[in-house]
């Protein structure tokens, strides 16, 4: 076994015993409305006010969380993620179980299964409340799902990650004409985001290869044609469309170029194939020092986020296939990551900036991602990490 998967196994094997002491609970980037302190306060009902609370708790190095009131909980994304690298281990009951809990924290004001986020969010296009349903947890949750279904054939789980597109379908279209579709973030806002439309576009398909039902293949392949259109002539997407989503981004654009990935072979329809390879090839070649280090934007390496790294590693097992010279990008992102993000007590840091680290663990945004990501590279490379666990 070379250094660099002995290192990944330990290091998976430390974030799999500090996130099962913590129970897969933790605290969250935008959190911060979930503070006893803060609701207690007239300032809760300022739109500006909520804004620049969750800023501050995002950026600030120091957690105020303990003092502010923000509890420790379960994040349905993040229990989707956990799920999905369990289920990479083969460790199908831990998994299962996971699952389960995610099933039991759908949204219970929507007839289809559809998932939110455990705290309200105020964001610069709009305002969320806690448990309210969006696109992205919604994807992550349903694909887990399918990936435990896949291994176990268990019907309650693909009848949820179906219903999870009927949601989509009927609450989710921005904007559909004969050639293209747009599939929204969240229900009754009109912010057209490129991450979620092929998020959406990604699960149809996966479904599509499971029914056959044709409308998931006709959607999927407009809400495809609309996000490849947006593709600019370097190969980068900007997030959304409105100006203060015009930034191009690291992780953002994993997503979209796994979601392709995804749909492609879901659906057999290689069409957008030349289109996704220059846009990978832009990928690697925009936000990737030459050791691994990643840039946040497509223009600047500041701040140093540790959900790059996870999504690079697996945006590059992803394509390392078509292009095999990637392959050595998985292994400079993992072993830059587990060199240099990782704390001693097995959780991943979240920044790092011009000035200071941010050493805040993050349940969903940073050890989530990565217990996915590690667990998705020892998978891919047949490591044997079922017993290698070290618990306490």
């Amino acid at each position: 076994m070379d250094r660099t998967s002995e290192l990944v196994i330990e290091a998976l094997s430390r974030l799999d015993s500090y996130c099962t002491q913590q129970d897969f609970k933790g605290w969250d980037l935008f959190d911060g409305l979930n503070s006893s302190l803060f609701r207690r306060t007239p300032f809760f009902n300022s739109r500006l006010i909520r804004l620049a609370w969750i800023q501050a708790f995002k950026r600030s190095p120091i957690n105020f969380r303990h003092i502010a009131g923000v509890p420790k909980q379960h994040n349905p994304k993040g229990l989707a993620l956990f799920a999905a690298g369990k289920l990479n281990q083969k460790r199908i009951e831990e998994g299962g179980a996971l699952l389960e809990i995610l099933l039991a924290s759908r949204c219970p004001d929507y007839k289809h299964a559809c998932w939110g986020y455990n705290f309200p969010w105020e964001a610069k296009a709009f305002y969320v409340p806690r448990g309210k349903p969006n696109m992205v947890t919604t994807v992550f949750a349903a694909q887990s799902l399918l990936q435990g279904y896949a291994m176990t054939g268990n019907d309650s789980w693909l009848s949820a990650a179906r219903s999870a597109c009927d949601f989509i379908l009927e609450s989710l279209i921005l904007e559909e004409d004969g050639k293209s579709l747009c599939f929204g973030y969240i229900p009754g806002e009109n912010a057209r985001v490129h991450n979620a439309n092929l998020l959406g576009a990604a699960l149809l398909g996966q479904l599509y290869a499971i029914t056959g039902e044709t409308i998931l293949l006709e959607k999927s392949t407009k809400s495809v044609a609309y996000t490849m259109h947006a593709l600019d002539k370097n190969g980068l997407w900007p997030y959304g469309e409105r100006d203060h989503h015009r930034f191009v981004d690291n992780f953002h654009t994993g997503y979209n170029l796994v979601s392709m990935d995804t749909w492609m072979r879901s659906t057999g329809d290689f069409s957008w194939k030349p289109q996704l390879l220059m846009a990978m090839d832009a990928y690697a070649n925009t936000f990737w020092l030459a050791d691994g280090t990643p840039k946040y934007y497509h223009d600047r390496l500041y701040p140093i986020d540790i959900h790059c790294s996870a999504q690079g590693i697996l945006t590059f097992l992803r394509f390392k296939d078509i292009r095999p010279e990637y392959d050595k990008w998985v292994e400079l992102v993992a072993l830059w990551a587990v060199s240099n993000m990782q704390d001693e007590s097995g959780y991943f840091y979240y920044q790092v900036t011009r000035f200071y680290t941010n050493r805040i663990p993050y349940m969903r945004w940073s050890q989530a991602w990565m217990y996915l990501a590690l667990s998705s590279y020892c998978r891919d490379r047949g490591l044997d990490v079922e017993h290698r666990h070290c618990r306490q």
